[in-house]
């Protein structure tokens, strides 16, 4: 069965820079989280010995002298999300701090 698989990233940008491009060494610096998808028959993963290692691999595909990723963890989306509710209600129970201790 095919599902999206959502691979979380630690991303990393080389602040080795000046007015001239990047210097010889990066100095990488961690700048958040990054999100990849792939579609793929889940079955292989539960087969995989270590898709950690595989998906790292195709992180590694994606990186520059500018930026890179390090894989941080993966989970497989059996299901599309469900709504939770809009910004409005969001506001609303915010403004509404009764509601929410």
């Amino acid at each position: 069965m095919k599902s999206n698989v959502i691979i979380r990233a630690q991303y990393y940008e080389n602040y080795n820079v000046g007015p001239d491009g990047f210097g010889e060494t990066p100095y990488w610096k961690p700048k958040g989280g990054m999100e990849f998808i792939i579609e793929m028959d889940t079955d292989i993963i539960f087969y995989c010995d270590n898709p950690e290692k595989v998906f790292q691999k195709m992180l590694d595909k994606h990186e520059s002298i500018a930026e890179r990723f390090e894989f941080v963890d993966y989970e497989i989306q059996w299901q599309d999300p469900i709504p939770l509710g809009t910004e409005d209600e969001f506001l609303n129970i915010m403004s509404a701090p009764e509601t929410i201790s």
